[in-house]
């Protein structure tokens, strides 16, 4: 049984009402044990236990064009993940992080894929980050970059994870794959698959391999995701930018989620 984290806003009626349709599509994933957790929002951002630091602009590819300033949501977004991957990191217990729209579409893949996670440096098995795992050694890793080092970050979560992943990956291979080795005796494994990671296609399928550019193309592993986000057409928790903030709700994405009739519970 693995621990998963629902991020979720008690205080923001949306929230609440997507994670109550999402968490009954977790109850059939029998090696899944779901807990809410209370986001950071603006105004609680600064009790986390850890200071980010943050770019001011976002480098994010959907702003290239667009000057973006970063918004205290987005900030609190992503420092309600970030809570959790110093958890994993600094008590080596693997979780599953969640928002609150991470919508089960294949209970029986799902907990086949959960089998297999302890192999994983980063285990994504939907169409972004709705439901994510680190490795504690990867974990470890990005704390070091975002904490010790204070990289900034600048980005959300998805993107810099991704930035983090092939700064490991070129970090396992070097020196003959001495790391790698390492790793795998201590697991007691002759090999390992280590990343499982959502393709470009926006087709709801996943990539999983030691390629990093083999598996987000999709050249490798390829297989269905049995997790994806929910949507009630217009209903958001996010405020988005004035020019693209629709940009996450283009076609190719809106052919990825799973499209909810209601999203309250008739009275």
């Amino acid at each position: 049984m693995i621990r998963a984290v629902m991020i979720c806003d008690y205080k923001n009626p949306i929230s609440v009402a997507y994670s109550k349709i999402a968490l009954k599509t977790w109850e059939p994933v029998k090696n899944v044990k779901v807990e809410r957790f209370q986001c950071y929002t603006p105004d609680t951002i600064s009790e986390a236990p850890f200071k980010i630091n943050w770019g001011k602009y976002s480098s994010a590819g959907k702003y290239r064009k667009v000057r973006h300033e970063i918004t205290p949501t987005e900030k609190a977004c992503l420092t309600s993940m970030f809570h959790w991957w110093k958890h994993i990191a600094e008590t080596g217990e693997r979780v599953i992080i969640l928002e609150h729209d991470a919508y089960v579409l294949n209970p029986k893949k799902m907990s086949q894929l959960v089998d297999e996670i302890d192999q994983k440096d980063i285990w994504i098995p939907g169409m972004a980050m709705e439901c994510c795992s680190l490795s504690p050694r990867f974990a470890e890793y990005c704390m070091k970059k975002w904490l010790t080092v204070r990289e900034m970050i600048d980005a959300g979560p998805m993107a810099e994870l991704w930035t983090a992943l092939e700064e490991w990956d070129a970090h396992l291979r070097r020196h003959d794959d001495k790391k790698e080795k390492q790793i795998l005796a201590e697991m007691n494994l002759k090999k390992r698959i280590r990343v499982l990671w959502p393709t470009l296609h926006n087709d709801l399928k996943l990539g999983m391999g030691n390629n990093l550019t083999q598996v987000i193309k999709g050249k490798v592993g390829l297989q269905n995701a049995p997790v994806t986000q929910c949507y009630y057409p217009g209903h958001n928790t996010l405020q988005h930018h004035a020019t693209i903030g629709d940009a996450q709700y283009h076609k190719g994405t809106m052919r990825q989620f799973h499209i909810l009739e209601t999203l309250y519970d008739k009275q």
